[in-house]
């Protein structure tokens, strides 16, 4: 643990270092690994601030989403997919972690999900939404949990 908190510490850095500031770093994804990343951003920016599980349910999500017929086919694709997951849109040329601690954490859970070690109490849900919002998609038909803040639904 203390190896990989040092390692992601120091890509962080030298990222910045290099281009000077953190509004031009490297992107994450690129220091470790596209598909990889991408997980480990959308776990961090979606429920950075959510216990293991709510963490652990936003990674099923997008994975279950790259499994479906009706979504991208890689995690990337399904991340960066136009008004799907909010943090994406915001006007920022790279995202990039603040929170060491809480990226260390996104990415070994997304290391998990990638040797598909991984087993949620959210089944096959594929949308989530925090439960201070009412999207127009919303069925409580179809939601299957609450965890911490996010209601999770399988649509």
């Amino acid at each position: 643990m203390l190896a990989r908190k040092a390692i992601a510490a120091c890509s962080l850095v030298l990222s910045m270092t290099f281009s000077g500031n953190a509004a031009t770093a490297a992107p994450p994804e690129l220091l470790y690994g596209e598909q990889l990343g991408c997980l480990a951003m959308n776990i961090y920016q979606e429920a950075r601030g959510e216990a293991d599980e709510g963490k652990l349910a936003v990674g099923a999500v997008t994975m279950n989403r790259v499994k479906s017929k009706h979504y991208p086919n890689s995690i990337c694709e399904v991340v960066w997919q136009p008004k799907q997951f909010s943090w994406t849109s915001l006007k920022v040329k790279y995202h990039v972690p603040k929170d060491l601690d809480a990226w260390v954490e996104a990415l070994e859970m997304a290391e998990l999900f990638m040797q598909g070690e991984v087993q949620t109490e959210v089944g096959d849900a594929t949308h989530y939404h925090a439960t201070s919002v009412s999207p127009d998609w919303m069925d409580k038909n179809q939601l299957i949990a609450q965890l911490g803040n996010h209601l999770f639904y399988s649509l």
